[in-house]
């Protein structure tokens, strides 16, 4: 599995030591890229796979073969695609319930049955061997992208709104930029756009909440983009909760092919909920010491949750040479990390995000911000090959037959 390609799984069982051993068990690379979900009960199992549409599920046995039925049956009317694998402890389980929980669970859909406490080697060829309704989920979404800053007046939105119109001038219709800025979102004047419907009504409609609804919800742009606008106002946005985000983040990605991400330089859930689901996060920063050494803290804080460095991009804006100012060499020292994008300071770039007319709709072949711009978007479509690549090459593996090698019994 590549590192970038992030995965979901929501572990249902009233044990909260579960989730814990199946963290402990997930290792190297794929703990990093594997998001792990909790719930205690049916019905917040339910919630939180209509919100995540998560690839893979752990539901308790618990030697309650109707409450594991019952499991499958409701997580797979919410998530047909979803995997799910039922787990197990031999000293709570008898033999013959456990041959009969097997035997039923498969027949009700379950993939696979898991013992505790759960190895690293059985939870990864669980995760590995997806069958093709996974594949397809993986195939169909999103490459997701996100634009990150605990500055604000680095220019970030400015760099979301243009990747996401020269994206858009390339995959036209495919491309939703949401601005996740929820308490001052620029976007919508960036693009002269007057959206009469907003984040704030995806939320509301949460209950009919599907692919048709979030594009009549979203605002169309003459470049071929879709923007899903910022709450109208402050007090709107206090509406919306790192769920409820997580939820209109999951079912965006299902249906468009990129989704780009405009966020609050604040970091909080609502930014976490957005990590969640990034591919590739352009953490923005412009040469003014302040913020270099606060971007140095969040690169910090990023590091302690576990996000992973492969996911992250550094990009320099507005970069100017004034005298006193850091140069890219004092950046990436102070940073301890190299500097991916420069783009530099423009005027050109200001007056047109005044204006509400993007500087990506004018190409210029002798710019080095329209050069810098170009390369950033084609790393993004790159990399969305490189991940459907790597979807077809697993894809190919499934035709190897399948049986599962688990032992059942004591040795």
């Amino acid at each position: 599995m590549s590192s970038s390609l992030q995965q979901h799984l929501l572990v249902i069982s009233p044990d909260t030591s579960l989730k814990t051993e199946v963290e402990q068990a997930l290792s190297g690379k794929r703990r990093h890229a594997t998001v792990v979900h909790e719930a205690h009960d049916l019905t917040l199992a339910v919630d939180l796979t209509r919100d995540l549409s998560p690839q893979f599920v752990i539901a308790d046995v618990a030697n309650d073969l109707d409450q594991f039925k019952s499991y499958l049956r409701e997580i797979q009317a919410v998530s047909p695609q979803t995997l799910i694998a039922g787990v197990f402890h031999p000293s709570i389980l008898d033999e013959e319930n456990l041959g009969s929980i097997f035997v039923e669970g498969m027949r009700a859909g379950a993939q696979d049955f898991l013992r505790r406490p759960i190895s690293s080697k059985d939870l990864n060829q669980f995760l590995d061997r997806p069958h093709p309704a996974v594949l397809q989920g993986q195939s169909t979404t999103a490459t997701t992208i996100a634009f990150l800053s605990n500055k604000g007046g680095v220019g970030k939105s400015t760099l979301a709104v243009n990747v996401a119109t020269r994206l858009a001038q390339k995959h036209p219709g495919d491309v939703l930029l949401i601005d996740a800025s929820l308490q001052m979102g620029v976007c919508a004047p960036m693009l002269n756009l007057r959206p009469e419907t907003s984040l704030i009504d995806a939320i509301r409609e949460r209950q009919r909440l599907d692919s048709t609804l979030i594009r009549q919800l979203a605002t169309p742009h003459s470049s071929g983009l879709e923007l899903l606008a910022a709450p109208p106002n402050a007090v709107a946005a206090l509406e919306i909760d790192d769920q409820l985000m997580t939820r209109v983040l999951n079912l965006a990605r299902r249906t468009y092919r990129y989704v780009v991400i405009d966020t609050f330089p604040l970091f909080d859930r609502i930014v976490m909920s957005v990590l969640d689901t990034t591919d590739l996060a352009f953490i923005v920063l412009d040469n003014v010491v302040p913020t270099v050494l606060s971007i140095r803290h969040l690169l910090e804080l990023l590091d302690n949750i576990g996000h992973p460095e492969v996911r992250q991009r550094i990009v320099v804006n507005r970069m100017t040479s004034v005298t006193g100012h850091p140069t890219v060499q004092d950046i990436q020292i102070t940073l301890g990390r190299p500097i991916d994008y420069v783009f530099p300071y423009d005027k050109q770039a200001l007056t047109a995000a005044n204006l509400g007319q993007p500087f990506a709709l004018r190409r210029s072949w002798w710019s080095k911000l329209d050069k810098n711009l170009q390369a950033l978007v084609q790393e993004i479509e790159n990399h969305r090959r490189s991940s459907k690549a790597v979807s077809l090459s697993t894809e190919s593996s499934m035709n190897e037959p399948y049986t599962m090698v688990h032992e059942v019994t004591d040795e």
